[in-house]
């Protein structure tokens, strides 16, 4: 005696019987030497499949449960989800269909994707017929096979309120990637050899509950931490990673070794495969309590970043820009059968010398670190580097959709302007107070001051005409920024050096 009703059985057989006629179309397709169009084919047999599944399963579920079943019908890679793990509750799967299962539905629909659609531009070029190779399409068979032959009367299937529920917050579960990390691991597949499909994933459960709560508990007690004094407070807790990107140097080992060496509490790591980029490992001290440990990470982020750009003289920033030439993803002229790139030239980047962050630089990186204003300085004293650090954001966000060439030049502009006036003692009092007494005190014919003088006093006017200040004049602004700090910063460390030596 079938639990479900007549419309409901008539509509789950309707799916299984297309999933037949789709799996037999695809072995015709197979025999035919058309792979990609077997593999799509079979893999939609199981997507109707799943959605049998869920048919059922909704026919038992609350009323207040059709939203949730509708976003599973309309997600090809939930109803081949459902497909495989729908009827975990009737059978006791192996350990080789364990590792089977493991993470199937993601996977099987990337490959129907390959092997339905040619890549604009792909590389290397693969043509779909060619992504579904013979031992790809040969276990989705035998698993869609295997699938339309266990449960060919679909009677004695039901589920209780809790089955549903349960299967529900699995469905969920697998969505969060921390989550599913723990779900197909060996360990909790083991668990499900021992103990059987229903209880694992009530064991799945009861497991990521327990270290959802031993989670809170834990920041719970972090935000009820007082303040660590003495020694104790100095020991390293947290340990926050960022992922930095340079435009205009290329990132070593060596180099960074040997800022390991002579840095605690900052290590840099080259990243493999990639010349550009550099991970920095900046650790926090116990005594920073987790309320603070944002604001103060990010505070020594930038002072990071603040402290390459400076010393290098280069361009880094937090991630690659994008778009610097072309807003499209591929341009194809159908009539001559050809792709091509047509952009804008030159592209929104400069042209930086082939330099390299050596060990020279980056002992200029933390002496401009140590001098610069820290995290916990009041915030007037960083006036200058927060205009500097909005100049280089302005730079890093131009592209072809936005250009802040006159922004970024206007931000530099204001950083040396705070520097002159904020670092008199540290620049000496005969230092140029301010910008125009800096160029006047340039030969006439100096190329900065034959330039810039004119275009700071049309910034300042307001009467600057389109395309008179380029990526060039906010490189030449930067430069003269990046000197203003060098040298500022420098006499700084030489006062607290004489000034240390003196006690």
């Amino acid at each position: 005696m079938t639990p479900f009703k007549p419309e409901v059985l008539q509509a789950m057989k309707a799916c299984r019987s297309h999933a037949q006629d789709l799996f037999e179309g695809a072995k015709l397709l197979r025999d035919k030497s058309f792979p990609n169009i077997a593999y799509h084919l079979a893999t939609v047999a199981l997507e109707e499949l799943g959605k049998a599944q869920l048919i059922g399963m909704k026919s038992f579920a609350k009323d207040d449960a059709d939203s949730w079943y509708r976003k599973q019908f309309d997600d090809h890679i939930k109803k081949l989800f459902w497909a495989i793990w729908g009827d975990v509750f009737g059978k006791r799967p192996d350990a080789k269909e364990l590792d089977q299962l493991r993470g199937m539905a993601t996977i099987i629909h990337s490959n129907r994707l390959r092997g339905l659609y040619v890549e604009t531009s792909p590389e290397p070029f693969v043509a779909p017929k060619d992504a579904i190779t013979d031992d790809v399409l040969a276990p989705l068979m035998a698993f869609v096979e295997a699938k339309l032959a266990l449960h060919p009367s679909l009677e004695g299937v039901e589920y209780k309120q809790d089955d549903l529920d349960l299967l529900s917050w699995f469905s969920g579960a697998t969505d969060d990637p921390e989550q599913r990390k723990f779900i197909f691991s060996q360990q909790s597949f083991d668990k499900m050899a021992s103990v059987g499909p229903k209880q694992w994933l009530s064991w799945v459960r009861e497991e990521l509950q327990k270290s959802a709560a031993e989670a809170a508990a834990a920041l719970q007690k972090e935000m009820s931490r007082s303040f660590v004094e003495g020694e104790g407070g100095l020991v390293g807790k947290w340990e926050l990673k960022i992922r930095l990107y340079s435009q205009s140097h290329s990132i070593r080992p060596k180099p960074l070794n040997k800022w390991n060496e002579k840095v605690t509490w900052i290590k840099l790591y080259p990243i493999n495969g990639t010349k550009n980029h550099l991970d920095a490992i900046i650790k926090i001290p116990k005594f920073i309590p987790i309320q603070s440990v944002y604001q103060i990470g990010l505070g020594y982020s930038n002072c990071l970043l603040a402290s390459l750009n400076i010393a290098s003289g280069g361009f880094f920033w937090w991630h690659e820009p994008k778009n610097l030439s072309q807003f499209y993803e591929s341009l194809v002229d159908t009539e001559n059968k050809m792709t091509g790139k047509i952009g804008r030239s030159p592209e929104l980047k400069l042209g930086w010398p082939a330099a390299v962050l050596d060990e020279a630089l980056l002992d200029q990186v933390i002496a401009v670190f140590a001098a610069m204003p820290q995290p916990y300085d009041p915030p007037t004293d960083s006036e200058a580097l927060n205009h500097y650090m909005t100049g280089i954001t302005f730079l890093a966000k131009t592209d072809i959709f936005f250009q802040f060439e006159v922004q970024s030049y206007g931000a530099f502009l204001a950083a040396a302007q705070a520097a002159l006036r904020m670092y008199r003692g540290d620049l000496a009092p005969d230092f140029p107070a301010d910008i125009a007494a800096l160029l006047a005190s340039l030969p006439a014919e100096d190329p900065f001051r034959a330039k810039h003088s004119g275009l700071i006093s049309r910034y300042e006017a307001r009467t600057l005409t389109p395309g008179a200040i380029t990526l060039s004049e906010v490189a030449e602004m930067k430069r003269l920024c990046d000197g203003l700090f060098m040298h500022a910063f420098g006499k700084r460390l030489q006062n607290r050096a004489k000034a240390e030596g003196a006690e």
